[in-house]
């Protein structure tokens, strides 16, 4: 995969704070994907055959992030060369404002890094709201030890509530891993479908073998 890289700080129409935009968002796409590309919101690539049998997309709003977090997770190979741009001649056609753009593109990257590594994001807050939930019970066994008669109610039923969340947390990560260990299984097959579809697999090849045309396994 080739990603162009705009040179961001060298197009005319970007404003200083969008320029910032820009390299914030490269910055957080290059984490979630585990590469270090200079301008990952580009537009402009080149994608290798084998390449596109691996990449599905499922955004609507635009494949750019989600196909770089794909690849990096995938370990495909990514470069990025510079490129100058032509003049902008019209608005975008996929959002009406920045501040929209970056709505939708923090979605994007939310959700193609969460079905890679949804371990990582609930894992993140189980830990979250385990500590919180575990300060009001420290808080009222100190309250007790030092002879404090208050109930405290109020803040037990907070840690109770958070602990609860934590636990949560840890289930909906679990379901989260095992539905990302499905989806690779059905891109292995989705795989295989496009290379017979586009004839880079021949389905003759693909039939079973005899048994007596299986090579004999000799006993170790």
């Amino acid at each position: 995969v080739v990603i162009a890289d705009r040179q961001v700080h060298l197009v005319e129409h970007f404003s200083g704070p969008k320029i910032l935009l820009q390299k914030l968002g490269s910055r957080i796409v290059n984490k979630a994907a585990g590469t270090d590309l200079p301008d990952a919101a580009s537009g402009f690539r080149a994608y290798s055959r084998d390449s596109l049998m691996l990449l599905n997309t499922i955004t609507r709003f635009s494949y750019c992030m989600e196909t770089i977090i794909q690849a990096g997770n995938k370990k495909l190979a990514i470069t990025s060369i510079p490129v100058t741009t032509n003049p902008k001649t019209r608005e975008s056609r996929l959002f009406k404002s920045t501040y929209q753009h970056v709505l939708k593109s923090a979605g994007a990257i939310i959700r193609a890094y969460i079905m890679y590594k949804p371990y990582v994001i609930f894992s993140a807050f189980a830990a979250l709201f385990g500590v919180l939930g575990l300060i009001p019970f420290v808080r009222y066994a100190v309250l007790k030890a030092v002879g404090d008669d208050g109930n405290h109610l109020q803040s037990l039923l907070v840690g109770t509530v958070l602990l609860v969340m934590s636990f949560m947390s840890v289930i909906v990560g679990i379901i989260g891993d095992l539905l990302r260990t499905n989806r690779a299984l059905i891109e292995d097959t989705l795989e295989h479908t496009k290379k017979m579809r586009f004839g880079l697999v021949d389905p003759a090849s693909l039939a079973p073998l005899d048994v007596a045309e299986r090579p004999a396994v000799s006993a170790a």
